[in-house]
């Protein structure tokens, strides 16, 4: 004979429930889904093992080929489970930010993977960020993550402006405006870092020709606090403009303690430029506004050498040709004017 006791007994009869339980829930699933769906469980499956191979590269211990090797396997599984729902963003939008973690945040030292190139911007993974970013868009055009500019770890549309500036070419550059332009068209600019999002978007406009918009997205910037940066891309766009006056004045306005504020955040790498030869354009006009005529020449010279922007290089090319012909009539020795009698 069996006994039981009343424990027992209690946990016999929640089993049992809970099992009718897990019956019906079975039946319920079955009658929301109506037939099976191979497509649905290829996808949850994909998804989970994605996810799992991302959790394996995240891992601290782990070396840089297995970090390489689980990142990938991770992307194809989320390809996978993309191409088994076809209509569904989010694979794309893991894609991305895998990628954008491992290969290109590279700023923050204590977050920075072991994938990261030292001083070297990734510009294959940065085109395969943005297309899978793009795709998520496409798909789910309405996701937080797209419609809502929290700046927060699973905002993409700041992140993917920054990789298309980099990228440097005419459409990425176009690209970037139009994404700085949809967070502007989100976002209270009382909150968040709207100066930068202002700002970014003034140099892009400025990067690809439209100064007018360039002068005013400045003049939009720059009335909150802003940085020497902002001012000094301000005076940029002024100069490019043929307003050199006026960008001379704000420059000099600022002083020269700004000068070697702003030099030392490009050094640092919190400000930089597309391509890197733009920075010796700012570096020229402060300098020249400033009196420092040997060291305007210096960046005038590297500016033109190193091809930037080659629509603004007239320009650099008439300062250069100015400050020369100045110095030389300041260099040129002085003839007594009984020289001339004598002769």
């Amino acid at each position: 004979m069996i006994s039981m006791t009343r424990t027992t007994l209690v946990a016999v009869l929640l089993a049992a429930s809970l099992a009718q339980t897990a019956r019906a829930n079975v039946w319920q699933d079955a009658i929301k889904r109506g037939a099976p769906d191979p497509a649905q469980d290829k996808y949850d499956s994909e998804m989970k093992q994605g996810d799992e191979h991302a959790q394996l590269a995240n891992a601290r211990s782990v070396t840089y080929a297995e970090v390489k090797n689980q990142v990938q396997l991770a992307v194809t599984s989320y390809r996978a489970a993309a191409a088994a729902k076809p209509t569904e963003g989010e694979p794309y939008f893991r894609i991305g930010r895998l990628l954008y973690s491992h290969y290109l945040e590279c700023e923050d030292v204590s977050r920075k993977s072991i994938l990261c190139a030292r001083n070297q911007f990734n510009r294959g993974k940065a085109e395969e960020v943005i297309i899978a970013w793009d795709k998520f868009e496409e798909l789910a055009p309405l996701d937080p993550r797209v419609s809502v500019t929290s700046f927060g770890e699973t905002e993409i549309l700041f992140r993917r402006a920054i990789l298309r500036t980099k990228l440097a070419t005419k459409a990425h550059l176009e690209a970037a405006a139009t994404d700085y332009e949809k967070i502007l068209a989100r976002m209270d600019t009382t909150d968040g870092p709207g100066e930068h999002v202002i700002g970014n978007l003034a140099e892009t406009y400025m990067m690809v020709g439209r100064l007018e918009e360039s002068i005013e997205m400045y003049r939009q910037a720059l009335r909150g606090a802003a940085d020497t940066s902002t001012w000094y891309g301000f005076a940029v766009a002024l100069d490019r403009d043929e307003r050199t006056d006026q960008a001379l004045e704000v420059i000099a306005s600022l002083g020269k303690e700004q000068r070697d504020t702003f030099h030392a955040r490009v050094a640092r790498g919190e400000t930089f430029f597309v391509p890197e030869g733009e920075k010796f354009y700012y570096f020229a006009l402060v300098d020249e506004a400033l009196g420092l005529e040997d060291d305007a020449i210096t960046f005038w010279r590297q500016y033109l050498n190193s091809g930037a922007h080659p629509q603004y290089q007239p320009r650099a090319r008439a300062h250069l040709d100015a400050l020369t012909r100045k110095k030389r009539v300041r260099s040129a020795p002085i003839e007594p004017p009984w020289g001339k009698i004598l002769r």
